[in-house]
């Protein structure tokens, strides 16, 4: 739950930089490359061609991830970009059963499914400002995919790797995957401004601590469940933009909000206890 409430703040920050998304992904992911290779080496960790051999698919997918979900946010409201990823746990209770062999008993999905509903309600009932562009739309749900394919990659990764090792590998390979788009499109950084810095450096701490604190803990907790907590991340985006940003929160936006927040409670809470009379696996 640290790790989703941490992410909330991610589009806030995006929509606070005036950089464009590819400088904001690209600095963010080198700053990113810097601290966790200098905390690996300090805290007597190595990184090695099998640190990278393991990492290198989820620094794709990571780096994916990150330019498309700035996109979004550049081009259109948080309020869309919300929405869109707030169906990642369908994906992944779907891909986790067949992947990861995961079962869940018939209450789970009714709380998944009541999470879900409470930050659709969330960011609907937003008061959205200023013109939705497809583009924005089409990288939102480019986000989801790439989001998606990263959660269940990482997972996978972590029966290898120790959570820091991992984290390090993919954001180094996500840092280079970044550095080599620019090079072939030809793309310019542009100028960042003085106090655009701050933000970046708030993307490479906040929402980055966030993926260090996930990895650790997919180790422990099923794709499915981790999932529909990371949606908490929606939840506190809708918040932070009534502190930070100055909106509105609407009363259908403090009813998903409640629904939402009891719902991914409970969730972690039954995580704690033997599953009841799991599913029939899928065939």
């Amino acid at each position: 739950m640290a790790a989703a409430a941490l992410w909330g703040f991610g589009g806030i920050i995006v929509k606070l930089a005036s950089s464009s998304a590819v400088a904001l992904t690209f600095y963010r992911l080198w700053i990113g490359t810097v601290a966790l290779t200098a905390i690996t080496f300090a805290t007597g960790r190595r990184l090695t061609w099998m640190t990278m051999r393991v990492s290198w698919l989820g620094g794709l997918l990571f780096a994916g991830d990150l330019i498309t979900f700035y996109s979004a946010v550049k081009l259109t409201s948080i309020v869309v970009a919300s929405l869109i990823g707030a169906f990642q746990p369908a994906l992944v209770f779907v891909l986790a059963r067949r992947m990861f062999g995961e079962s869940f008993h018939r209450w789970d999905i009714l709380w998944i499914a009541l999470a879900m509903v409470g930050v659709v309600l969330t960011v609907v009932g937003a008061r959205s400002h200023g013109h939705q562009q497809i583009d924005g739309d089409l990288f939102a749900f480019g986000a989801l995919l790439f989001w998606t394919a990263y959660w269940l990659v990482s997972k996978r990764s972590r029966r290898h790797l120790d959570a820091l090792e991992y984290t390090t590998g993919a954001t180094i390979a996500a840092a280079f995957a970044v550095t080599l788009v620019i090079l072939v499109t030809g793309q310019h950084l542009g100028r960042v401004n003085g106090g655009d810095w701050f933000w970046i450096l708030l993307l490479a701490i906040v929402p980055g601590s966030g993926h260090l604190i996930m990895n650790w803990a997919h180790l422990y907790v099923d794709a499915s469940i981790s999932s529909v907590i990371g949606n908490l991340s929606s939840l506190v985006a809708a918040v932070a933009a009534v502190v930070i940003l100055g909106q509105v929160m609407t009363a259908l936006q403090i009813v998903g909000v409640g629904i939402g927040l009891t719902a991914i409670a409970v969730v972690a809470y039954r995580q704690r206890e033997p599953a009841g009379t799991p599913l029939e696996p899928l065939e």
